[in-house]
């Protein structure tokens, strides 16, 4: 809202805010709810009574809802328009689409949890609970946020619909068969093709480092992502021999598989460590002067980050936004191999295995860094080989696209200070496959997280802070009054 906002848009707002402060306690009610029940989509647990949880949730907030099968688990899809119902709607109305997903990360080791994983439990203004940040609460405020707009007379001329999907956390393939048409057509869902804006509130807020009490700590802060970081997941084995052998019988002229593991995956490295030297591995790298000026002006905390840590120091000497946002990764995710149980054991190991994952940039393309990195791994040795597990694109949005603008000011107005502004999340989620809808190509993608910045999600103990939850709503809320007068 600008500062020579007619007064009756001001009263709107106090009414609008009041709605919410009045309504808080029946959506956190709600929001503990969908906590509790378990959907946990990699194993299948309780996902199809969560979705139709998640149905009768965004149908008691006023949205038209309801689930679309898939051949994995099903989606959730629901709209409101302000005046659904009456033929003269306008079809040419303002239209946010917006994405979340309803199952979460299994819990882990019970043990670690100080509460169970699926009894959200309030501690030090937060509720902790798998799936709190990510991402329950998150898609929750927008429908919340429509629920104040209606009881509070003032939902503006904007369509808005919902999709939340149930496989985000085990590769969306529900998503993208839906976007695909159901069964490989290529033409755009009807429900969704006329989006004018895709909004993803999920992931954590960027942190600042602030004073406190003489030491630095880090705080989140609001934050507006034009796209996000690409995923490849990948598992390589090396088998050498057919079986076990002993080392001193066999060990020098008989390869370990564990050794040449160890040394293929040195080889995609360069001398300094960090750089990745694997032929065509950086094609397609697309990082614009105007993303470089958003992480030259993301605050450097890299100094709190460490001590935070307790780290000894940084993989690369590089700034760390630039090193984090513009250059892809490749990570070593976990080894397996050899005699791992207590004491020695004197073994030739035949088998060995490496889980990676890789976390692209802009516009490199997952499947042709796969065929590198197996081309790569294939010169190295015949006894490798490298199989793919999981693919999210990256994708991007222009950072001067308009739209981006009322998200700003809807985030400034709620938080009462300016978003820093990031090229892309370091994260990697499945919004790319919306611009593989011939409708929404073009349509801008923009993350808007409302999550703390330490909500640790994947963790034991995940938290959503409720004043980000609160705001959250407040949030969706202005978002969606100030597409009105676009």
């Amino acid at each position: 809202m600008t500062e020579d906002a007619p007064a009756g848009a001001n009263q709107r707002d106090d009414t609008l805010a009041t709605t919410i402060d009045d309504r808080l306690d029946d959506y956190r009610e709600a929001l503990f709810e969908v906590l509790s029940q378990p959907s946990i989509s990699t194993t299948g647990k309780g996902m199809d009574a969560a979705g139709d949880l998640v149905v009768d949730t965004l149908s008691d907030q006023g949205l038209d809802a309801r689930r679309i099968a898939t051949d994995r688990h099903p989606l959730v899809y629901a709209e409101r328009g302000p005046a659904d119902g009456d033929e003269s709607t306008d079809d040419n109305l303002p239209t946010v689409l917006f994405y979340g997903h309803y199952d979460v990360q299994p819990p882990g080791d019970e043990d670690e949890w100080d509460s169970p994983a699926f009894e959200p439990t309030v501690r030090d203004g937060a509720v902790y609970a798998r799936g709190a940040g990510d991402n329950k609460g998150q898609f929750l405020a927008h429908a919340f946020a429509v629920d104040a707009l209606l009881a509070a007379d003032a939902f503006p001329d904007v369509r808005v619909k919902l999709l939340v999907e149930g496989g985000e956390e085990s590769g969306s393939a529900g998503l993208r068969e839906y976007l695909r048409g159901g069964r490989g057509e290529r033409g755009a869902p009807t429900e969704i093709a006329d989006a004018d804006l895709v909004y993803v509130a999920d992931g954590p807020q960027h942190a600042v480092v602030t004073e406190r009490d003489g030491e630095r700590v880090r705080e989140g802060t609001p934050t507006l992502i034009y796209g996000n970081r690409g995923i490849l997941s990948a598992e390589l084995e090396c088998r050498t021999a057919n079986t076990d052998l002993h080392s001193g019988n066999f060990g020098g002229p008989v390869p370990a598989a564990t050794n040449e593991l160890v040394a293929a995956l040195d080889s995609v490295r360069g001398e300094d460590g960090d750089e990745i030297v694997v032929d065509g591995f950086h094609d397609g790298t697309n990082v614009t002067d105007a993303d470089r000026e958003l992480v030259a002006a993301i605050p450097d905390d890299s100094a709190a980050i460490a001590e935070e840590l307790a780290l000894s120091g940084f993989a690369s000497d590089d700034p760390y936004y630039e090193r984090l946002l513009t250059r892809p990764t490749l990570t070593i995710n976990g080894l397996s191999g050899g005699y791992q149980a207590e004491g020695m054991k004197t073994v030739l190991p035949a088998t060995a295995s490496a889980k990676i994952d890789c976390r692209l940039v802009p516009d490199q393309d997952p499947d042709a860094v796969f065929e590198a990195l197996r081309d790569h791994f294939a010169a190295v040795s015949p006894d490798l080989e490298l199989t793919k597990r999981s693919t999210f694109p990256p994708m991007k949005t222009p950072v001067d696209t308009p739209l981006a603008e009322p998200v700003a000011g809807a985030l400034e107005a709620v938080w009462g200070t300016e978003p820093v502004e990031l090229p892309v999340l370091g994260g990697s989620l499945p919004a790319a496959h919306f611009r593989e809808v011939p409708s929404l190509a073009d349509v801008p993608v923009l993350v808007v997280p409302y999550a703390n910045h330490d909500q640790g999600n994947h963790s034991p103990n995940e938290h959503l802070d409720l004043r980000c939850f609160e705001n959250g709503i407040r949030t969706s809320a202005r978002v969606i009054r100030a597409l009105a007068s676009r």
